[in-house]
C-alpha cells in the first residue's frame, strides 16, 4: 500500500488519529455524560469541547459557558456548543440535568498514501423538466473512464441535476470541475464558512472531488468522475497539514442544512473522520450526520482505514471511526481490483476498517468499493503534491495523484449515488411521458414531479445489488468486513430508475423485473439480494418488489418494529451476522449471558458489556483504549498481549 505515515491511516489510505493524552487526575464521570477520551485526560488547562444541551436550555446554559478562545460556538441543529473548558468546568456542567453530554472537539486528520504498483464538449442530451440528462459529458470518443468502468457504469447519466457537498480539505478551481463549483467555504481555524475561492492547499479534497465528479477533460475522459456533470460545493474543514476539528466539520454540516435548498444538495460525502469516544446517541459528530439524512440528504462516510495490526498483518475488527457508526449513513469500505474487467479477482483491501462500531456494536461498514491505486486530480504544490512526488501520474501535460483508502471508495459512492439519483428522476418523467402520449392534447398535464429516493432506499439498493466478495481460498468476507459487498454500478443505476416512488408503502413500484445479476469482463456476477438491517441480514429475491415504510426519511436505519415492515414474499432472516437478536443487556459480560448468535462468534476473550468492547484479564475486564504508542485499533491495555487482533471464527 505504500504507507506514507505511521501515525494511523484514514482517508487517502488515510487515517484520522487523535492521540490520547496519559491519564491524570481527571474527575470522575459520575453522571455518565462524559466521553472516554475526556475521562482519561488530565483535569488541568481547558480543553476543546462540544456539549449537548436540552433545547429548551440553551439560552441558560449558554450563559454558563467561559469566554475562551474563539468560543464558545454554538451548533443549533444538534442543540450543542464548543467551547473550551478545564476539568472543573466540566466536571460542574456534567451535574447539570440539563446536559446531556459532553464530547472531546476531536482532532480530525487525514494522512494520504499512495500506490507505485481544454474545456468539455457536452454531448446531445435528453433532459427532463426537473434537469436530470441521460448522457455524459465529452464527445462520444472519449472511453468510459477508469472508474466507471470498475462499477460498471456506461456513459449514461452525469448527475448534472443535483450538488453534491465535499467536506474536506478544500477544492481546486481546474479545468475538470469548470463553472460547476456553485460555492466555495471555509471553516478552517474557527472561520465559520467565510466565502472564498476555491482552493485547496493539502491536495486531499481535490483528489476525492475528482473522483466523484471530475469532467475528465485534462485526460480525454480517462480520469473522469463517476458522476461528471454534477455541481460541488466545496467545504473546506481541514487545512494544508490536513487537520481540523470536529466542531468545524458540525458547522460545515449545519451549513448544508441551512443551504441545501439554495444549492440543491442532494449528497454529502465525508472521507474524513476520528476514532469512537462514545456512544452513537452521545456523538455530536454522529447527531450532526443523522440530521442532515433526516433533511433527505444523502450522507456517504469512510469506514477508515484500521484494517489490519502494521505490525503483524493480522485482521482487526471494530476500526470504523465517527461518523462512519452513524446508523443513516452509508459507510464506506474499499476494495482492491487486480487491474482486470471481472470481480473473481476482487478482495477486500486489508487496510479497510471493519465492524462492528464501538460502543454500540453497530454492523459497518454498509458496502465497499474500489479503494486501491486510484488516480485523481492533483493540485500542484499542495502537501500531498510536495511531500509524495512519487505519487504523481503524468498524463499528456496534466498531472494527477494515486492514492489508497477509503476516501476514495466513498468518494466512488457518492457520485454513484447522485446519478442513481438522477436516473430515478429520469425513469420518472419517462414514465409520465409515456402516459401522456396515450392522451389527447387537451387531457395532458404539466410535469408534476415526483417524491425523491430517500436515503434508506438509496442504501438498500446499493446492498441488494453489491457483489459478495471471496477471499483468496473462495470464503465469502463476512459482513463485518465487506457489508453486502461490493458496489454494482449498473445495478444499483437499474434499481433506481426502475422504482416508481409514487406508490405506497407495501405496494409493489418496481416498473421491471430485471435480472438479478450483471456481467463484469463478460462474467455473469449474482447480486448479494442482501439488506444488512441492525444486526440481522436478510436474503432474498423480493425485497426490493415492494415500496417499503423501512425508506421513509423518519426511520433510523436498523430500527423499528420488523413486524410492521412488509419486507416481500420471498425472503428469510438469517441470524448469523455476528450477535444474534440482542448486542448488550445489563452489565453480563461472559458466559450464558451474552447472546453469541447461532454461528458465528467473537473470539473468546472479547466479550460485550453495557456499550462497550472490551477484554478479559482474567476475572477482570479491561476496556478498549486508543493507545498513544502503536499505531492501531487497541482492544485492551497498552501492552501488545492484549491487543486482540485476528479474525471471526465460528464455534
Amino acid at each position: 500500500m505504500g504507507s506514507l505515515s505511521r501515525k494511523a491511516v484514514w482517508g487517502a489510505a488515510v487515517a484520522l488519529w487523535m492521540m490520547v493524552p496519559a491519564a491524570s487526575a481527571a474527575a470522575p464521570d459520575r453522571h455518565g455524560k462524559v466521553d472516554r477520551l475526556l475521562q482519561e485526560a488530565s483535569s488541568g488547562s481547558p480543553r476543546s469541547v462540544i456539549i449537548r444541551v436540552r433545547p429548551e436550555a440553551k439560552e441558560r446554559v449558554g450563559k454558563r459557558l467561559p469566554r475562551r478562545g474563539r468560543g464558545p460556538v454554538f451548533h443549533k441543529f444538534i442543540s450543542a456548543a464548543s467551547a473550551q473548558l478545564d476539568g472543573r468546568e466540566i466536571a460542574e456542567l456534567a451535574s447539570d440535568p440539563d446536559i446531556l453530554s459532553i464530547s472531546t472537539d476531536a482532532d480530525v486528520t487525514s494522512s494520504a498514501s499512495g500506490s507505485k504498483s481544454g474545456s468539455a464538449t457536452v454531448a446531445n442530451t435528453t433532459t427532463s423538466p426537473d434537469g436530470s440528462s441521460s448522457t455524459t459529458l465529452g464527445p462520444e470518443t472519449w472511453p468510459i473512464s477508469v472508474v466507471q468502468k470498475s462499477l460498471g457504469l456506461e456513459k449514461w447519466f452525469t448527475g448534472s441535476s443535483l450538488t453534491v457537498a465535499v467536506i474536506d480539505s478544500g477544492l481546486d478551481s481546474s479545468i475538470d470541475f469548470s463553472s460547476r463549483i456553485v460555492g466555495f467555504y471555509d471553516f478552517v481555524a474557527g472561520k465559520g464558512g467565510v466565502a472564498t475561492v476555491p482552493f485547496d492547499e493539502y491536495g486531499h479534497g481535490t483528489h476525492v472531488a475528482g473522483l466523484i465528479g471530475a469532467s475528465g477533460a485534462s485526460s480525454n475522459g480517462k480520469y473522469a468522475g463517476v458522476a461528471p456533470g454534477i455541481k460541488m460545493l466545496g467545504l473546506r474543514v481541514l487545512d494544508k497539514k490536513g487537520s481540523g476539528n470536529t466542531s468545524e466539520v458540525i458547522s460545515a454540516l449545519e451549513f448544508v442544512l441551512a443551504n441545501k435548498d439554495r444549492f440543491n444538495i442532494r449528497v454529502v460525502n465525508l472521507s474524513l473522520g476520528h476514532p469512537i469516544y462514545e456512544s452513537a446517541a452521545t456523538d455530536p459528530l454522529v447527531q450532526a450526520v443523522e440530521a442532515v439524512a433526516r433533511a433527505g440528504i444523502v450522507v456517504v462516510v469512510a469506514a477508515g482505514n484500521n484494517g489490519t495490526n502494521p505490525t503483524t498483518g493480522q485482521t482487526g475488527y471494530a476500526g470504523i471511526a465517527s461518523p462512519g457508526n452513524a446508523p443513516s449513513a452509508i459507510t464506506v469500505g474499499a476494495a482492491v481490483t487486480a487491474g482486470t474487467d471481472v470481480r473473481s479477482d476482487d478482495r477486500v483491501a486489508t487496510f479497510s476498517s471493519r465492524g462492528p462500531s464501538w460502543y454500540d456494536g453497530i454492523v459497518k461498514p454498509d458496502v465497499v468499493a474500489p479503494g486501491f491505486a486510484l488516480v485523481s486530480n492533483e493540485v500542484g504544490g499542495s502537501t500531498l503534491a510536495t511531500t509524495y512526488p512519487s505519487l504523481i501520474v503524468q498524463e499528456g501535460t496534466s498531472k494527477y495523484l494515486r492514492l489508497n483508502g477509503s476516501s476514495m471508495a466513498t468518494a466512488l459512492v457518492s457520485g454513484l449515488v447522485a446519478v442513481m439519483i438522477e436516473a430515478n428522476n429520469y425513469g420518472a418523467y419517462q414514465r409520465w411521458q409515456a402516459v401522456q402520449e396515450t392522451l389527447r392534447k387537451n387531457q395532458r398535464t404539466e410535469y408534476p414531479g415526483v417524491p425523491g429516493l430517500t436515503a434508506n432506499a438509496l442504501k438498500a439498493m446499493l446492498q441488494y445489488s453489491a457483489t459478495p466478495l471471496r477471499n483468496d481460498e473462495g470464503v465469502p468476507f463476512d459482513a463485518l468486513t465487506q457489508g453486502s459487498g461490493e458496489v454494482n454500478g449498473l445495478g444499483a443505476l437499474a434499481l433506481a430508475y426502475f422504482a416508481d416512488t409514487t406508490q405506497a408503502a407495501g405496494h409493489y413500484w418496481m416498473t421491471t423485473n430485471w435480472p438479478p445479476t450483471t456481467q463484469f469482463g463478460g462474467v455473469d456476477e449474482p447480486w448479494s439480494q442482501t439488506i444488512v438491517w441492525g444486526t440481522r441480514q436478510m436474503h432474498g429475491s423480493s425485497l426490493l418488489d415492494l415500496n417499503q415504510i423501512a425508506w421513509a426519511e423518519t426511520i433510523v436505519w436498523g430500527t423499528g418494529e420488523l413486524d410492521n415492515i412488509v419486507w416481500g414474499t420471498s425472503m428469510s432472516w438469517d441470524d448469523n451476522i455476528v450477535w444474534g437478536t440482542s448486542l448488550f443487556f445489563g452489565n453480563a459480560v461472559s458466559g450464558e449471558n451474552i447472546v453469541w448468535g447461532t454461528s458465528l462468534s467473537w473470539d473468546d476473550n472479547i466479550v460485550w458489556g453495557t456499550g462497550l468492547i472490551g477484554t478479559l484479564d482474567g476475572d477482570n475486564i479491561v476496556w478498549g483504549t486508543m493507545a498513544d504508542d502503536v499505531d492501531n485499533i487497541v482492544w485492551g491495555t497498552v501492552s501488545d498481549d492484549n491487543i486482540v487482533w485476528g479474525p471471526l471464527r465460528t464455534r
